[in-house]
């Protein structure tokens, strides 16, 4: 089964009405103007679905912070974009902290409305995807006032658990989530920035009879870290972390790309991952995809 992933895209509009500032979304729009808006390219999108759809997947995963402060004009415009990509294949996403910045945004569910084609009816989402593997979407986005921090709750909590523990010797769990549980060596993070639950969904996951494949987002690098039999602290199941597709940087000038997951048949057979990242052809400085896609070669490589 052939699965797109697609990462903290974090589309913005900087047409907005003053009153709309007058909430945590002032810090938003002001780290939007000062920093993200130079740093994220989102005229990379539109060839990045095309690619995208080229693939033929069978499900495509969004990891969460589609939007950048959970704006209509925001949700919109992603549904747009996306919208070739998932016209005739099923999407899953999960909310990031971004897509619920406000705590209007979570009381009015700006994105299960607009979005309503991807997002879960309810959450914790449990679904199969072929036999013997099985997909546990979690919502760990929940407004703060101040921080990043994420949370998915003691009655989602509960229930991951009973699905986590429900899977058997010889089973695959794939556990969609915006925040990570488990960190490579020497990626640094802080409370504010993180889940509530990680450590002890951490646990849980370690402990799981079956296969575990964690799937995340906020962080915005891509890396598919493989399980390490729980040495050094490190966890006995992978996590792919999905990266952020539109944003730049000197390693990846036309955007960080996606992830490409194969699902074998067997679920203990290895994972095939390919990550998906645009690059030029000819050197040129300031090229984007959108307006030179033909100039633009796309690599296939392997875990990063």
């Amino acid at each position: 089964m052939k699965i797109v992933v697609l990462g903290d895209i974090h589309l913005f509009s900087l047409d907005v009405h003053p009153r709309r500032l007058v909430s945590k979304r002032l810090f938003a729009h002001t780290n939007l103007l000062m920093n993200r808006r130079h740093r994220f390219n989102h005229a990379l999108l539109p060839a990045l679905v095309e690619k995208a759809k080229s693939l033929s997947p069978e499900l495509v995963l969004f990891s969460g912070d589609v939007s950048t402060s959970s704006l209509e004009s925001e949700f919109e415009a992603l549904r747009e974009v996306v919208a070739p990509l998932v016209e005739n294949i099923p999407g899953v996403l999960v909310p990031g902290n971004h897509d619920r910045y406000t705590f209007k945004s979570r009381r009015v569910k700006r994105i299960e409305t607009i979005l309503e084609k991807v997002m879960p009816a309810a959450f914790p989402d449990v679904r199969e995807l072929r036999p013997g593997w099985r997909l546990l979407s979690l919502d760990s986005a929940i407004p703060n006032r101040m921080f990043s921090r994420g949370a998915l709750g003691k009655t989602q909590y509960a229930a991951a658990v009973d699905a986590i523990r429900a899977v058997r010797a010889g089973e695959a769990l794939v556990v969609l989530c915006h925040y990570p549980c488990s960190l490579p060596p020497r990626v640094p993070h802080a409370w504010s920035h993180d889940m509530r639950e990680a450590e002890g969904l951490k646990r849980e996951l370690s402990a799981c009879r079956g296969r575990v494949v964690y799937i995340h987002g906020h962080i915005h690098k891509p890396w598919h870290a493989l399980p390490s039999a729980g040495e050094n602290g490190q966890p006995a199941f992978e996590c792919l972390n999905a990266g952020s597709p539109c944003m730049t940087s000197d390693k990846y000038p036309l955007g960080q790309g996606f992830w490409e997951v194969d699902l074998p048949e067997d679920p203990l057979a290895p994972l095939q991952t390919t990550h998906h990242v645009p690059a030029r052809t000819d050197g040129t400085e300031g090229l984007t995809l959108a307006a030179a896609s033909r100039e633009v070669r796309w690599i296939a490589g392997p875990s990063v």
